[in-house]
């Protein structure tokens, strides 16, 4: 390791076990202990590669210091830092972080391998919604893909099922809502890492965009986003797929779910790396070059089961919850915490 890393990595033990953010509750406390060192050491992997402006930035967004603390904004950089740091061990060599495309627009990092550029963006939704929407008392209604009609369904079965004047056996404690539909967020990632990346690729560079989920059923509805009925990557999209044909590949990982409240998830450890995380890679059909080459090596290089569950067995249930059935059947049923186990 060079020397100006080995001093980093004692600057960082110093800074985030003596004087750390006091309402940081990520950061806090004895029980964060083996927590705030998988920080300390992610942050060494890529200070090597970062200037001191860089460095101001991901301690900024992190809350490193100060009084406050504001959650959603720092599960967003915590997601950015796991898989930044994480290619940055593994690619030390060819390792960029944030390197500018498209300047002064620059994507989350970069590494080569094997003859191959991959750039990397990096996106984390805000998830307090969905969280206090699974949190209230109510009966939850949602869709995969987009339903031409679906608003009017759902106002319906509010009006006539759900409303104690039309249904005497109504719970009036217990109303119907929506679940969050994020298939706009989806592509105002896609239009956004779009315009990083450069718009005359060769075969030889593949642009991925990662997505940040937090939990198995909200990896099955992001895969919609993509692929179901109006999917944002297929010849039916929403939105005209050209405006966002620089984005080769994308990523579902569940990064975010090993950080949520990761204090109440004993089945969960190494927060900070990537490797342990679950994966899912796909390739964008509507890419501007084929790059079949380049994308088979991303499935090389990055840990993933995209395969697995694509020939996984499904015995029970639809099709349509392949992604949930195989966490549950084939990973969680074996002792295989991706996941913490729900209750």
């Amino acid at each position: 390791m060079p020397q100006s890393a080995a001093l980093d990595f004692l600057r960082y033990r110093e800074t985030l076990i003596t004087s750390s953010n006091p309402s940081h509750d990520y950061l806090i406390g004895y029980d964060a202990a083996e927590y705030r060192m998988g920080l300390w050491k992610a942050l060494g992997y890529i200070a090597p590669h970062w200037t001191p402006k860089q460095q101001r930035a991901i301690e900024a967004d992190l809350q490193l210091s100060g009084t406050s603390f504001n959650e959603p904004k720092y599960l967003q950089a915590a997601c950015e830092t796991t898989i930044s740091a994480t290619l940055g061990c593994m690619f030390p060599g060819s390792f960029v972080y944030e390197r500018k495309i498209k300047p002064p627009k620059d994507v989350d990092c970069s590494f080569e391998r094997g003859g191959f550029t991959f750039n990397f963006e990096i996106k984390c939704p805000d998830y307090s919604k969905k969280q206090a929407i699974d949190e209230a008392h109510a009966f939850k209604i949602g869709a995969f893909g987009r339903m031409e009609d679906y608003q009017s369904i759902v106002e319906s079965l509010q009006r006539e099922v759900f409303n104690i004047e039309a249904n005497p056996n109504a719970d009036l404690n217990k109303p119907l809502i929506k679940q969050q539909h994020m298939d706009n967020k989806l592509k105002d990632f896609l239009l956004s890492a779009h315009g990083k990346f450069a718009d005359d690729c060769q075969e030889d560079e593949l642009n991925v965009l990662v997505v940040c989920c937090p939990d198995q059923m909200s990896m099955q509805a992001w895969f919609f986003y993509m692929f179901g009925l109006q999917g944002l990557l297929t010849p039916g999209s929403y939105h005209p797929p050209k405006e966002y044909s620089n984005v080769d590949s994308v990523i579902l990982t569940n990064v975010y779910h090993r950080h949520y409240d990761y204090k109440n998830k004993d089945k969960l450890s190494d927060h900070w790396d990537w490797r342990k995380s679950f994966n899912l890679i796909f390739s964008n059909p509507l890419r501007k070059r084929e790059k079949k080459e380049a994308s088979w090596k991303l499935v090389d290089l990055i840990p993933n089961h995209s395969l697995e569950v694509m020939n996984f067995d499904m015995k029970n249930g639809l099709d349509e919850m392949r992604i949930v059935h195989f966490i549950v059947e084939e990973l969680l049923a074996k002792g295989e915490y991706y996941f913490q186990p729900e209750i």
